[in-house]
């Protein structure tokens, strides 16, 4: 018996050490109540009988309830849609709103033409079995399930988490009062501002242009019919979306859908004549578009597509509606602008307007250059546009620029960074540059653009004069540093990594061929032969670059071993900047070369991108036949097929002397500025 008592004493002992110290070996005992599930057989069939029976049979009886409702609401969608029915009886009826728009885009007389014209075929024998199936409550036959089913899935596929769908539109060509597109019934073109009066009469500098250019009518009508034909599709599957994919037929929101590829398009439909496009892209602009939307927007991207689209859109027609778009836009964005040194943060929240910069820059603060260099054209032309004039929004884009060029020179330019030359991230806080890479391609290309485009969209008045020497300097940096010549009577446009050039260039640089253009004025002095003596060299291996190819598309970037070009990266996303450069040589030329270089290349892209159901990309332009992507950018629109518009148009139709194109080529008018900040 005392040996019994010691054993017990020690055991409840060891239980006591084992809870204090939470031993696992406890955790694993058994409960020691009665009233624990599990205690005992008896209890556990008393649980099993009154608490996960009834469990069980409510669970059940809502899962055949929930069937119940979804057959009840798939019965009456068939009754009230029957298969075989009319555009107008599926108007009455639609799915969604968008897709009630799509119908009317489809026939917009569907919701007009009166009953009594349908024909028997129409209102045949299927719709009177499904209302019949309806009336008698029967099930239907597994094809009538399986037609429903599909209907409904239809109806939700705009409503994908991660896509928000556009708004309802109904598409309409000319309702409303406002300015249209007018064509000259002599020559057939749209006469755009001036049409070049004010450039013949002075009232604009003279930037060297080629005088007497004609239409080639046959190729830029051929140009017309493309744009046509893309948009038509971007209109039938994905309207009010920022873009279209072809091959799924419905539309992409990666733009915080602000229905980019509409915004993007609304000045080549004006300058192409487009007049019915052109209505019901604006009548949608007017009646649809909002920015008060939880949306984390890129500033760079919605200022040069959305800001710089409705800009042009203004200059073109002189429709105020824009004007009030753009400023409730630049309202949204300008809480981007509130660091410690007025350089923007490159994301803003258009609803609650916080801002922030992307994770991949490396620290919080840190921006990057082409992006917050790249804002001055837009917000400089609203401040001449709104009423009154109101010169906040200039001082805003233009004060990153002035940050930037007063860190740009030796003392605190990072080591290895030749002067001219400006690295890609910028410290929005401290106003220090954070790294050591250049590059004019991706990340830095439109920075170099916009100090020589905001001087001649200035007028090149004497108040301008800071920007013409800021893009100088670069242009020097670029020569000395990053333009290198090849075996055939060819240049290319490298990057800077730290101590030298990487001899790889990306699709992106092919833009600096059109800028030298741009700059060499009027040819005069040694510096400005010597800058378009660059861009016809650097233009002519961006043409190679899509003559070499098998496909005739050209990757999006190229190395270069001993001058000789090879593949980089495979992919084609429809990039302008090489007709870009072919049409500005054109332009200050008049050689016929170019055209005929521009027809080569829009044969091939035609071949390649085009589908019964819009214009693709390419994965890889080695390959032919095409293995296209599935995204018409909406840059196609605004700079691709515009440029190709513009090199097959006449002369007058955008004179540059008049006109400039921000970096999603919407032109903006030239006017004399007296103020500059740079």
């Amino acid at each position: 018996g005392v040996a019994r008592r010691l054993r017990t004493g020690l055991a409840r002992a060891s239980a006591a050490n084992m809870r204090a110290e939470g031993s696992p070996s406890l955790l694993r005992a058994k409960p020691t109540s009665s009233r624990a599930y599990g205690a005992s057989k008896t209890s556990r069939r008393r649980a099993r009988r009154y608490v996960l029976l009834p469990i069980l049979g409510c669970a059940a009886w809502a899962f055949l309830f929930v069937l119940y409702k979804q057959h009840e609401v798939l019965g009456e969608r068939r009754a009230a849609t029957p298969r075989g029915a009319t555009l107008a009886e599926r108007l009455a009826t639609p799915s969604s709103d968008q897709e009630r728009a799509r119908v009317v885009h489809a026939d917009p007389q569907a919701e007009e033409r009166p009953k009594e014209l349908e024909t028997a075929d129409e209102i045949a024998s299927p719709a009177k079995n499904f209302a019949a199936a309806a009336d008698d409550d029967d099930e239907g036959t597994p094809e009538e399930l399986r037609a429903a089913a599909e209907a409904l899935m239809d109806s939700m596929k705009w409503n994908l988490p991660d896509e928000p769908p556009a708004p309802p539109v109904t598409l309409t060509s000319g309702a409303g009062d406002f300015p249209r597109p007018a064509i000259d019934e002599k020559t057939n073109v749209v006469r755009t501002g001036a049409g070049g009066d004010d450039a013949r009469d002075g009232a604009v500098p003279d930037g060297g242009w080629h005088r007497g250019i004609k239409a080639d009518v046959e190729r830029r009508d051929a140009v017309r019919d493309a744009m046509i034909d893309a948009y038509d599709a971007y209109e039938k599957y994905a309207f009010g979306d920022d873009e279209l994919r072809p091959q799924a037929k419905r539309g992409k929101n990666a733009f915080g859908a602000l229905g980019a590829t509409i915004i993007d398009s609304l000045d080549t439909l004006w300058i192409m004549g487009l007049s019915d496009h052109y209505s019901r892209a604006r009548n949608w602009v007017d009646e649809f578009l909002y920015f008060d939307r939880e949306w984390e927007a890129s500033v760079f991207e919605t200022t040069i597509r959305v800001l710089g689209g409705l800009l042009a859109a203004y200059d073109l027609s002189g429709d105020e509606m824009y004007v009030e778009k753009c400023l409730e836009l630049a309202t949204r964005l300008e809480p981007a602008f509130r660091t410690p040194t007025g350089v923007p943060k490159n994301i803003v929240n258009l609803k609650t307007g916080e801002a922030k910069t992307p994770p991949w820059t490396g620290a919080p603060g840190v921006v990057v250059l082409s992006e917050f260099g790249s804002l001055a054209m837009e917000f400089g032309a609203l401040s001449e546009r709104v009423t009154p004039r109101d010169e906040k929004w200039r001082v805003l884009g233009e004060t990153p620029v002035k940050v930037a060029i007063g860190k740009s020179d030796k003392k605190n330019l990072p080591r290895n960074v030749p002067n001219g030359l400006y690295p890609l991230y910028f410290d929005s806080t401290r106003a220090v540059w954070t790294n050591t890479k250049v590059s004019v391609g991706a990340m830095g290309d439109s920075w170099y653009e916009y100090l020589l485009k905001v001087w001649v969209q200035g007028g090149r008045t004497e108040a301008m004069r800071g920007w013409l020497d800021a893009w100088q300097n670069v242009a020097r940096g670029i020569l000395e540093n990053l333009v290198i010549d090849g075996n055939d009577d060819d240049a290319f446009v490298a990057s800077w990594d730290g101590g030298g050039p990487v001899h790889e260039m990306d699709h992106l640089s092919c833009f600096v061929g059109g800028m030298f253009c741009l700059g060499s004025g009027s040819g005069v002095t040694e510096q400005e032969k010597l800058y378009l003596e660059t861009a016809r060299k650097i233009t002519k291996t961006c043409y190679k670059m899509y003559a070499d190819s098998p496909t005739g598309i050209a990757p999006e970037t190229i190395g270069f071993r001993g001058g000789t070009a090879h593949v980089g990266q495979r992919s084609n996303i429809q990039r302008p900047e090489a007709i870009e450069s072919i049409f500005y040589m054109y332009r200050k030329t008049g050689d016929e070369m170019y055209r005929e270089w521009a027809w080569e290349m829009f044969q091939s892209m035609k071949a390649q991108y085009r589908t019964e159901s819009g214009w693709c990309g390419l994965k890889d332009v080695r390959v032919n036949p095409p293995q296209r992507d599935d995204l018409t950018q909406s840059f196609f629109f605004a700079e691709t097929l515009k440029y190709f518009y513009l090199i097959f148009a006449d002369g007058d139709v955008i004179n540059l002397d008049e006109w400039v194109f921000n970096t999603e080529a919407h032109p903006l008018r030239v006017r004399a500025r007296k103020h500059s900040i740079v």
